[in-house]
């Protein structure tokens, strides 16, 4: 019997030695794994241990840090027991020492900062007691050494073109406390947007220890891609299929569109989220034919009838449509919520991103009403942020209005409402007159989009001739 309690007293003994374990780490910003053999080690986790001290470098001159022990430690024993010592005017530094979680673990601080650029050591001698007046195995230090202050970190300025694949820093040159530079950590408030418009844009950051802001300005120019590259006299083209169809095969539509002097086709690519529409499916016709358009020197466009219902789908189907032509037109339609995008602002925005950050170099417009104070309810905005022209669909014997009216009151409109990207008007190819056709040419737009092959009219073949560049500039 008596050896059975000396050996259930050795047992209790070896499991309440008194132990400390340092974790490095700022007060607040680390979580903590228990040091006794019940814990769970959730993560791997930084230690310094009475075996392996290690030294620490660039350390916070307000540096909070957290020891860590195996049973709740005594707080007047911890205030006599710690100590950190200036190792080059061998001071001893006022210490503001707490204890949290229950007393297992202690938190030493400086009641004024540390020096800039000094070696400290901190201890922790022996006579250190737990509330169970066990004191700790033996004596414990550890070595650190704080970071440089920064003194100034100067205004910065970078420019870039509309679209670029850019980010902000992650680090800024900052002028030491002893004169040199460094590069530190920098966060910013907000993220930059290069589809923001052409214009300057100032960033603000902060870095840890200096109370300034660090403010960077980017400087967004205009896309250098060829816009211009596409504009000119262009077939909208719904069906392809049927006008191949039509007129007796893709070699004898083309030699049509040749003999009028055009040499540039926007043909429907897509439903919505979709490749298919009526029983067509357009993206097929479109890539069984577009080999033929091209190899005949023909511009090839794309256009889709948009709704942006299924955001991230329609912006896949468009960014294919990109892949596949010369440029891509967005049928910006619909007065409800089901056909078309009206009111759909946050999903225009949503599709235009997604597109844009896949295709920051692509050529792409957007086509609505040419009377923008009419169709409120379109996402204007959303598309002159992204797109790089619009196409109004200025159809004025539809809407009964003369050719000037119709024009120059889609002028200003677009003017007023700040929409200000080029504009290649569509006009229609039926049920108007050559004295129309007449005054429009007389604007000199740098591109016309005719709408359409499909509904094109006695009238408008007669008028165009050969001359479909008579619409341009």
């Amino acid at each position: 019997m008596q050896k059975g309690r000396s050996l259930l007293f050795k047992l209790l003994k070896n499991i309440f030695i008194f132990a400390v374990v340092v974790l490095i780490c700022e007060l607040n910003y680390c979580s903590f794994a228990l040091a006794d053999e019940t814990a769970q080690n959730d993560a791997p986790r930084q230690y310094v241990t009475q075996s392996s001290p290690e030294s620490r470098e660039d350390v916070p001159v307000d540096k909070t840090w957290t020891i860590k022990f195996n049973q709740p430690v005594d707080l007047s024993s911890a205030q006599n027991s710690i100590k950190v010592v200036n190792k080059e005017t061998n001071g001893q530094v006022s210490l503001n020492i707490s204890l949290s979680n229950n007393g297992y673990y202690v938190n030493v601080s400086p009641k004024q900062s540390y020096a800039l650029n000094s070696e400290y050591i901190l201890t922790v001698d022996s006579n250190l007691k737990s509330r169970y007046n066990r004191q700790i195995k033996s004596n414990f230090s550890m070595d650190f050494r704080t970071t440089l202050k920064v003194v100034s970190v100067n205004d910065m300025n970078v420019a870039i073109s509309q679209g670029d694949n850019y980010t902000l820093p992650t680090t800024v040159a900052a002028t030491m406390s002893d004169g040199t530079v460094k590069q530190v950590g920098v966060v910013w408030s907000k993220s930059v947007n290069t589809q923001d418009p052409p214009g300057t844009y100032v960033y603000q950051g902060s870095v840890e220890g200096y109370d300034k802001p660090v403010n960077l300005s980017v400087t967004i120019k205009p896309s250098n891609k060829n816009v211009e590259s596409v504009a000119s006299t262009s077939m909208w083209i719904w069906e392809l299929q049927s006008e191949v169809d039509s007129y007796g095969g893709i070699d004898a539509l083309i030699q049509k569109l040749q003999n009028m002097g055009i040499n540039n086709v926007c043909i429907k690519y897509n439903e919505g989220s979709s490749p298919s529409g009526g029983g067509t499916n357009f993206r097929d016709d479109f890539l069984k034919y577009v080999g033929d358009f091209r190899r005949n020197g023909f511009i090839v466009g794309t256009w889709g009838y948009n709704y942006f219902n299924y955001p991230e789908s329609e912006a896949d189907i468009i960014v294919d449509a990109l892949n596949n032509s010369d440029y891509y037109v967005f049928d910006a339609e619909g007065d409800s919520n089901v056909a078309g995008v009206a009111n759909k602002f946050d999903a225009a925005e949503q599709v235009c991103q997604i597109v844009r950050s896949k295709c920051p170099n692509a050529i792409i417009g957007y086509s609505s009403f040419p009377i923008a104070s009419y169709h409120q309810n379109i996402p204007y905005s959303v598309f002159n942020k992204y797109c790089d022209f619009s196409a109004p669909q200025c159809y004025w014997k539809e809407m009964g209005w003369s050719v000037a009216s119709c024009l120059d009151t889609m002028a200003r409109e677009y003017k007023a409402y700040g929409l200000d990207k080029p504009i290649y008007p569509i006009i229609q190819t039926y049920n108007t007159d050559p004295a129309d056709y007449d005054t429009y040419s007389g604007y000199n737009f740098k591109a016309t989009g005719l709408w359409s092959l499909d509904s094109m009219g006695s009238t408008f073949e007669y008028y165009i001739g050969d001359r479909g560049s008579k619409f341009g500039s």
